[in-house]
């Protein structure tokens, strides 16, 4: 055998070397499927849930509540770092029918995906995008629509390319009959601590992104976005 082995070596290096070139290629086009099968499906959801809104499309104005946050601190301790998100991953939603609520559009990083309200059993960063228990839904005035993610590199992990994002780049949420255009005004680190207190400017609408830091264990980013305006559903935004 060990003879065999010397006669072959050149021959058998090959072969392991075109066996693992076959499995990087394999683990390429696995994630290259995942992502292009979540976004398909977020875009079918959307469609179904723009659908549905026209169909309930109603005339008199919506956000009429007023709520002055005061500085809100929010419980971060289950927002895991990169390494871990793949670890922890339970399972992506996606597979299942859920009533969705809203959409989180963000075009620059090409994210689109469901929400489901405070109270569902899948409102958890272990399977979706999680709106946190403190948050305010986008129609309250001057309230704070609060949304955490993971940043690693599992299916679960839908604010893993936010650290791309800058001043003034815009993200949209699509809830009840309206679209909700917000834009970036502040991006801040924060020890994870298990807790961190949003810092904003409580006369404004604003929504709150949370996750990890990108290549760090011991930080996490809050960007912090402004409503600028908001169209009815299936109107052109001016």
């Amino acid at each position: 055998m060990i003879e065999f082995i010397k006669k072959n070596k050149n021959f058998i290096l090959f072969s392991i070397g075109l066996v693992l070139i076959f499995l990087s290629f394999v683990l390429l086009f696995y994630d290259r499927y995942e992502y292009i099968k979540n976004g398909i499906f977020a875009e079918i959801e959307l469609v179904k849930y723009n659908e549905t809104k026209q169909e309930n499309f109603e005339n008199e104005e919506v956000g009429n509540n007023v709520d002055i946050n005061q500085d809100v601190e929010v419980d971060t301790d289950y927002v895991v770092d990169e390494e871990d998100a793949s670890s922890s991953d339970t399972g992506s939603s996606n597979d299942i029918d859920l009533d969705y609520i809203g959409f989180l559009e963000i075009d620059k990083i090409n994210l689109k995906v469901g929400l489901v309200s405070k109270e569902s059993k899948y409102n958890n960063v272990n399977k979706n995008v999680e709106i946190l228990k403190p948050s305010d839904y986008p129609d309250v005035i001057n309230g704070n629509f609060i949304l955490a993610s993971h940043s690693g590199t599992s299916k679960i992990s839908y604010f893993k390319n936010l650290y791309k994002l800058g001043l003034n780049d815009s993200a949209n949420v699509y809830y009840e009959d309206y679209i909700y255009y917000y834009k970036i005004v502040d991006i801040y680190d924060v020890p994870k601590t298990g807790s961190l207190k949003i810092k904003r400017n409580h006369e404004k609408t604003v929504m709150t992104l949370i996750t990890c830091t990108k290549n760090s264990k011991t930080l996490q980013t809050v960007y912090i976005l402004e409503l600028f305006s908001k169209t009815r559903n299936g109107e052109v935004n001016d």
